[in-house]
Protein backbone atom coordinates (compact mmCIF):
# COMPACT_ATOMS: atom_id res chain seq x y z
CA UNK A 1 0.00 0.00 0.00
CA UNK A 2 1.76 3.15 -0.94
CA UNK A 3 0.85 6.53 1.52
CA UNK A 4 0.11 9.47 0.07
CA UNK A 5 1.60 12.40 1.78
CA UNK A 6 -0.70 16.12 2.06
CA UNK A 7 1.03 18.62 0.64
CA UNK A 8 0.47 22.54 2.46
CA UNK A 9 0.66 24.60 -0.74
CA UNK A 10 0.31 29.03 -0.58
CA UNK A 11 -3.35 28.69 -1.40
CA UNK A 12 -4.14 26.46 1.67
CA UNK A 13 -2.33 29.16 4.17
CA UNK A 14 -4.58 31.89 2.16
CA UNK A 15 -7.57 29.91 2.75
CA UNK A 16 -7.59 29.85 6.53
CA UNK A 17 -6.06 33.19 7.33
CA UNK A 18 -9.32 34.46 5.02
CA UNK A 19 -11.15 32.30 7.41
CA UNK A 20 -9.62 33.18 10.52
CA UNK A 21 -10.08 36.90 9.72
CA UNK A 22 -13.58 36.78 8.81
CA UNK A 23 -14.18 34.33 12.61
CA UNK A 24 -12.40 37.22 14.21
CA UNK A 25 -14.29 40.12 12.48
CA UNK A 26 -17.74 38.32 13.06
CA UNK A 27 -16.64 37.80 16.90
CA UNK A 28 -15.66 41.42 17.13
CA UNK A 29 -18.55 42.51 15.71
CA UNK A 30 -21.32 40.29 17.42
CA UNK A 31 -19.86 39.86 20.48
CA UNK A 32 -20.36 42.81 21.90
CA UNK A 33 -24.14 43.33 21.29
CA UNK A 34 -24.71 39.54 22.69
CA UNK A 35 -22.55 40.75 25.70
CA UNK A 36 -23.75 43.56 26.73
CA UNK A 37 -24.59 44.16 30.69
CA UNK A 38 -25.13 47.99 30.81
CA UNK A 39 -27.88 49.39 32.87
CA UNK A 40 -31.39 50.96 31.53
CA UNK A 41 -32.39 53.51 32.82
CA UNK A 42 -34.10 56.99 30.98
CA UNK A 43 -32.08 59.81 29.94
CA UNK A 44 -32.59 62.85 28.24
CA UNK A 45 -31.08 64.85 25.13
CA UNK A 46 -31.24 67.32 22.65
CA UNK A 47 -31.76 67.48 18.90
CA UNK A 48 -30.81 70.32 16.96
CA UNK A 49 -33.19 70.95 14.08
CA UNK A 50 -31.85 73.69 11.33
CA UNK A 51 -33.44 75.81 9.46
CA UNK A 52 -37.09 75.02 9.99
CA UNK A 53 -40.48 77.43 9.72
CA UNK A 54 -41.82 78.35 12.55
CA UNK A 55 -45.20 76.55 12.48
CA UNK A 56 -42.97 73.06 12.58
CA UNK A 57 -41.77 74.53 16.14
CA UNK A 58 -45.12 75.63 17.02
CA UNK A 59 -46.55 71.60 16.12
CA UNK A 60 -44.22 70.38 18.34
CA UNK A 61 -45.52 70.25 22.09
CA UNK A 62 -43.90 69.29 25.57
CA UNK A 63 -45.33 65.76 26.21
CA UNK A 64 -45.70 64.55 22.40
CA UNK A 65 -44.56 61.11 22.21
CA UNK A 66 -41.75 61.26 18.87
CA UNK A 67 -39.90 58.62 16.83
CA UNK A 68 -36.24 58.68 16.83
CA UNK A 69 -36.00 56.14 14.53
CA UNK A 70 -36.31 55.70 10.46
CA UNK A 71 -37.97 52.85 11.66
CA UNK A 72 -40.38 53.92 13.93
CA UNK A 73 -39.71 51.40 16.63
CA UNK A 74 -37.88 53.33 19.08
CA UNK A 75 -39.20 56.69 20.72
CA UNK A 76 -39.14 59.34 23.31
CA UNK A 77 -41.23 62.05 24.85
CA UNK A 78 -40.74 66.08 24.67
CA UNK A 79 -39.27 67.68 27.58
CA UNK A 80 -38.67 70.94 26.42
CA UNK A 81 -38.93 72.93 22.74
CA UNK A 82 -36.53 76.32 22.26
CA UNK A 83 -36.34 77.95 19.08
CA UNK A 84 -33.93 80.43 17.83
CA UNK A 85 -33.74 82.74 14.78
CA UNK A 86 -31.89 80.31 11.94
CA UNK A 87 -28.21 81.67 11.26
CA UNK A 88 -26.04 81.08 8.36
CA UNK A 89 -22.58 81.84 8.37
CA UNK A 90 -22.08 84.28 4.80
CA UNK A 91 -18.73 85.55 3.25
CA UNK A 92 -18.66 89.63 2.60
CA UNK A 93 -16.66 89.49 -0.81
CA UNK A 94 -15.75 92.99 -0.30
CA UNK A 95 -14.32 93.13 3.38
CA UNK A 96 -13.21 89.24 2.83
CA UNK A 97 -14.66 88.62 6.12
CA UNK A 98 -17.44 85.94 7.72
CA UNK A 99 -20.38 87.30 9.39
CA UNK A 100 -23.49 85.09 11.06
CA UNK A 101 -26.51 86.30 9.37
CA UNK A 102 -30.31 85.48 10.15
CA UNK A 103 -32.46 83.74 7.79
CA UNK A 104 -35.72 85.36 7.98
CA UNK A 105 -38.59 83.34 8.55
CA UNK A 106 -36.80 80.57 9.54
CA UNK A 107 -35.62 79.11 13.31
CA UNK A 108 -33.18 76.78 15.14
CA UNK A 109 -35.53 74.40 17.25
CA UNK A 110 -33.62 72.76 20.25
CA UNK A 111 -36.33 69.61 21.18
CA UNK A 112 -34.93 67.75 24.61
CA UNK A 113 -36.29 64.82 24.27
CA UNK A 114 -36.47 61.94 27.47
CA UNK A 115 -36.02 58.19 26.41
CA UNK A 116 -35.61 54.67 27.95
CA UNK A 117 -31.97 53.95 26.97
CA UNK A 118 -29.24 50.36 27.04
CA UNK A 119 -26.38 52.16 28.41
CA UNK A 120 -23.51 50.07 28.12
CA UNK A 121 -19.41 51.19 27.81
CA UNK A 122 -19.82 50.91 24.17
CA UNK A 123 -22.75 53.09 23.58
CA UNK A 124 -26.33 54.23 24.63
CA UNK A 125 -29.28 53.08 22.53
CA UNK A 126 -32.57 53.41 22.70
CA UNK A 127 -33.50 50.48 21.15
CA UNK A 128 -32.19 49.97 18.39
CA UNK A 129 -31.48 52.96 17.79
CA UNK A 130 -27.54 54.60 18.52
CA UNK A 131 -27.89 57.99 20.54
CA UNK A 132 -24.43 59.73 20.36
CA UNK A 133 -23.85 63.50 20.45
CA UNK A 134 -23.15 64.81 16.49
CA UNK A 135 -25.54 61.65 15.00
CA UNK A 136 -28.05 62.28 13.00
CA UNK A 137 -31.13 61.18 14.11
CA UNK A 138 -35.02 61.48 12.97
CA UNK A 139 -37.94 63.74 15.13
CA UNK A 140 -41.13 62.55 13.59
CA UNK A 141 -44.33 63.25 15.77
CA UNK A 142 -47.74 63.98 14.94
CA UNK A 143 -48.38 66.52 12.42
CA UNK A 144 -44.40 67.24 11.78
CA UNK A 145 -41.35 65.16 10.87
CA UNK A 146 -37.62 66.46 10.47
CA UNK A 147 -33.59 65.21 10.87
CA UNK A 148 -31.77 66.62 13.01
CA UNK A 149 -28.31 66.35 15.13
CA UNK A 150 -27.80 65.10 18.98
CA UNK A 151 -25.81 68.26 20.70
CA UNK A 152 -26.29 67.25 23.87
CA UNK A 153 -27.11 64.36 26.24
CA UNK A 154 -28.02 64.40 30.07
CA UNK A 155 -27.96 61.04 31.85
Amino acid sequence: MSEKKVRFTVIDAVIIIVLLAAAVFACLKLLPSVMTSGEHRTVDFTVLVQNEDESFADAITIGDRVTISLTEKDGGTVKAVETKPAQTLAYNSIDGTYANETIESKCDVYVTIEADMDISDLALRAGGTPVKVGAEIPVRGKGYASMGYVIEIND
